[in-house]
């Protein structure tokens, strides 16, 4: 392969506190709550709003509220849920405790409280790399149409998902699973008929609950009939209510792919879109909910489940999960199920959390990087226990206490894998956001 090199000045267009690389569930709670502590914050987001894969590729609903009956997150990711609700944009369906919302007022309440908290967004722009000095991250640098930009920081928080700033900055990364989990273009129908039994079974609109699992009486019928049809792996189906009218969001497709190989992840997408038709013609001719159906909306992108771990100062490990092990400073209660998608296929793993599961603060930061913290799923955990912690609500915790920590970071320029314990957990026992449940956990 040819190599260029390209050398340029790039201008410094702000300097900030806290810098926070991705707008997703994860990043936007992050930088509300650096600004929450008072710090001068900036937002980087590729897209021109804010929900990362819930509003830019219809993964929803969010989950991972609730364990067994009881909410175990709050702070600022419930009081967005509130706000949602205030609007009729959101509806908790127990007992799982899954939140059914409003894709586009998601991103309005999102956008609302980013502005309400000054924050300094910096959209339609894309990460593409970063300047360092020693352990110091210093500058983000974008790409957008006002060319090559360089955003500057005293902490950097990297919640793209993939890890992107992370392996920018040279922060290793745990050894990928012989199979990553796969990618899903999620899709939006209208003109569904959701009354019916076959629907209500795994669908409901009136907050009571249900089943709400897949539709095993659809999937068993598209394992008779999909792969004749050109399609090899599928997932689900879910389908999930957007609580008004006839519309449903679907999560159906599967492909398996590095979703951080650029090629790679073009194939697959294009694959996806392929057997998203078909699919869709498929329910068409099977069942008469779904004869009027036409697709309204798919992701700008397929949905990412795995990529990139950052190697921690600890790892999460399925024995934690196991013995439900106490940390010093937990950043998040899990609730999700640990959920593993077959690679290829329509097969899933679904194993159910025995008891309390706590993610630990130094699963999102790495020794040698002094101000650079990770939050969302590319924080450092293996594949059991990432299944559970790669959901929405437990993402949004781990950037309510990311945006805290870097804010300590701010006010002690102690590195953030050694911070003062004491102090950080003070700080984020003020926020409530990890809501203790009372079952006996181990100390380690």
């Amino acid at each position: 392969m040819k190599m260029l090199q390209i050398e340029k000045r790039i201008p410094a267009v702000g300097e900030y506190d806290v810098v926070v690389c991705g707008g997703g569930p994860a990043g936007w709670v992050a930088a509300v709550s650096a600004a929450r502590c008072g710090k001068r914050v900036a937002l980087i987001e590729r897209l021109g709003f804010f929900g990362g894969t819930a509003t830019g590729c219809a993964v929803v609903p969010i989950s991972g509220f609730y364990f067994r009956g009881k909410r175990v997150v709050g702070g600022i990711a419930w009081e967005f849920v509130e706000r949602l609700m205030q609007s009729d944009a959101a509806l908790p369906e127990m007992p799982a405790g899954h939140i059914s919302v409003n894709l586009e007022y998601y991103k309005l309440v999102a956008e609302r409280m980013l502005r309400e908290s000054g924050v300094t967004l910096y959209t339609n722009a894309y990460l593409s790399g970063c300047l360092q000095e020693g352990e110091r991250v210093t500058y983000a640098v974008i790409e957008s149409k006002n060319g090559t930009e360089a955003i500057g920081g005293r902490c950097f928080i990297d919640a793209t998902g993939d890890g992107d700033l992370c392996h920018m900055a040279g922060v290793p990364m745990l050894a990928a699973a012989q199979e990553l989990q796969p990618v899903s273009r999620c899709f939006i129908l209208s003109g569904v008929d959701a009354t019916t039994p076959l629907l209500r079974d795994c669908i409901h609109h009136d907050g009571k609950g249900g089943k709400r699992s897949c539709n095993a009486v659809i999937r068993d019928r598209l394992l008779e009939i999909a792969e004749k049809a050109g399609v090899t792996s599928f997932c689900g189906p879910w389908f999930n209510v957007l609580l008004k009218g006839d519309s449903l969001a679907v999560n159906i497709t599967r492909a398996q792919v590095d979703a951080t190989d650029r090629a790679a992840f073009t194939e697959a997408e294009m694959k996806l879109r392929e057997d998203m038709f078909t699919l869709v013609e498929l329910l068409r001719q099977e069942y008469p909910e779904f004869k009027n159906c036409e697709i309204v909306f798919s992701g700008v992108n397929a949905g990412v489940r795995e990529t990139r771990h950052i190697k921690g100062v600890r790892t999460m490990t399925l024995q934690d999960v196991i013995e439900g092990r106490e940390v010093d400073c937990p950043v998040a209660h899990c609730a999700h199920p640990m959920d593993i998608h077959a690679a290829k296929g329509a097969g899933q793993q679904l194993t159910a959390l025995p008891g309390d599961c706590y993610v630990p603060y130094e699963a999102t930061v790495a020794n040698g990087f002094a101000n650079l913290i990770a939050a969302g799923r590319c924080i450092s955990a293996e594949r059991e226990p990432y299944a559970s912690i790669r959901v929405q609500a437990t993402a949004m915790s781990t950037g309510e206490a990311a945006g805290i920590a870097a804010a300590l970071y701010c006010d002690t320029e102690m590195p953030v894998y050694a911070p003062d314990k004491a102090m950080l957990r003070e700080r984020l026992a003020e926020r409530n956001f990890v809501l203790q449940n009372t079952e006996k956990r181990i100390r380690i």
